[in-house]
């Protein structure tokens, strides 16, 4: 140790070097979580959300509907004709 009394301030600036250096980490990985929408928009709605609200209000068509909500679950389709459904998925006779 050293005999002028540096000592004890020496380990104080290192421990609070590592505080800043933790809070610091704390706040990007904190910061990394609350801007990750994780496939929202900004209002909050999923894909799927915005995806029936538009085919509710009918700003899009059964074909488009059947087509986007394919491709949302990772799943595209070439256009084509009508399946049997209706608007909820539910198979029709």
């Amino acid at each position: 140790m050293c005999r002028n009394g540096t000592g004890p301030m020496m380990a104080f600036m290192g421990l609070a070097t590592l505080a800043v250096l933790a809070a610091m980490v704390v706040g990007v990985i904190w910061l990394a979580r609350r801007s990750s929408f994780a496939g929202r928009s900004e209002q909050g709605e999923k894909g799927e959300d915005v995806l029936r609200r538009r085919y509710a209000a009918g700003e899009i068509g059964d074909d488009e509907y059947r087509q986007r909500l394919a491709t949302l679950r990772g799943r595209p389709t070439e256009p084509g004709p009508a399946d049997t459904t209706d608007r909820k998925g539910n198979p029709q006779p």
